[in-house]
């Protein structure tokens, strides 16, 4: 009897044990990584908020981003409405040499988005003989109103102004002193003005202060807007080892979809983008997989 309970106990406590060890190991399983993804506001076109925001639900978008500051209210009530998120803002200054100018409404635009977690993406326009220390002066002051409001702000990189580049946004952001301060990663932008950077180099440099980013389709040699923001499904630029760059710096941001000056109509082209997104990350997933 003891023979026949030992050949019944042992082959069940061997399973048990490997289906425990099976267990812990999925349990540090790295997750897949699978940002969410929003719309820039200007890729609504004409559409009233709550039209903009019925159409992003419809297609799959988690909510929008890039909201300028004066129709932030408008879309905070739309995208409540729709069970949406306001992912970010788009604010901004300009710096002049001994002083800056903070664009309007972006004060009351954090004001009114207190406790929405959405991020105040703040670009530094190019005034009058600029310099960091005023640049740092305006981020400070921004990030300051910002925490009142439990906001992050990210320094948004943009060609021709005087932050333009994401080295100079990550060493702003870390000079501001503010925790809150952050910077974004905008493809378009990156693409114009360090075109022959090494991304994966630029990326991890930005990693600790790196939450958002930015994507659209684009050429890799690309020079001009129509060339470097395109629908996602066009372009030769590499969206999946965009991906897989963020994914091994273990980014956590959101992902947002830039559409500036896209002539496509807005159902087209979001739908289109939305099904390029869901095929570039499942490349760049099944191009990642250990």
């Amino acid at each position: 009897m003891h023979q026949a309970l030992r050949h019944c106990f042992f082959p069940g406590l061997a399973a048990a044990i490997f289906l425990t060890a099976t267990a812990r190991l999925d349990a540090v399983e790295p997750s897949r990584f699978t940002p969410s993804i929003y719309a820039f506001q200007n890729g609504l076109g004409s559409l009233t908020p709550d039209e903009g925001a019925r159409l992003l639900k419809k297609i799959g978008y988690a909510g929008i981003g890039s909201v300028y500051p004066k129709d932030a209210n408008q879309y905070l009530a739309a995208c409540k409405a729709e069970g949406l998120k306001i992912f970010s803002i788009y604010a901004g200054g300009k710096v002049d040499e001994t002083a800056y100018r903070i664009d309007a409404h972006v004060r009351e635009a954090i004001v009114s988005l207190r406790g929405t977690d959405a991020l105040v993406e703040l670009n530094l326009q190019r005034g009058d003989n600029p310099n960091d220390g005023q640049a740092v002066a305006m981020v400070r002051e921004v990030a300051d109103l910002a925490k009142k409001s439990g906001l992050k702000v990210v320094i948004y990189p943009h060609d021709k102004f005087y932050v333009e580049s994401l080295d100079h946004a990550v060493r702003i952001a870390w000079a501001s002193g503010r925790d809150n301060v952050g910077v974004t990663f905008n493809l378009c932008h990156f693409l114009k003005v360090q075109p022959k950077a090494d991304l994966e180099a630029v990326l991890e440099n930005a990693k600790p202060v790196l939450w958002s980013a930015s994507v659209c389709g684009a050429d890799a040699d690309g020079k001009d807007w129509p060339t470097l923001i395109q629908p996602l499904d066009e372009g030769s630029f590499d969206q999946a080892s965009l991906l897989q760059h963020l994914a091994k710096i273990e980014f956590k941001g959101p992902i947002g979809l830039q559409c500036f000056n896209i002539r496509i109509e807005p159902r087209q082209h979001l739908t289109r983008s939305y099904i390029a997104w869901q095929k570039h990350l499942a490349t760049s997933q099944g191009g990642s997989k250990r």
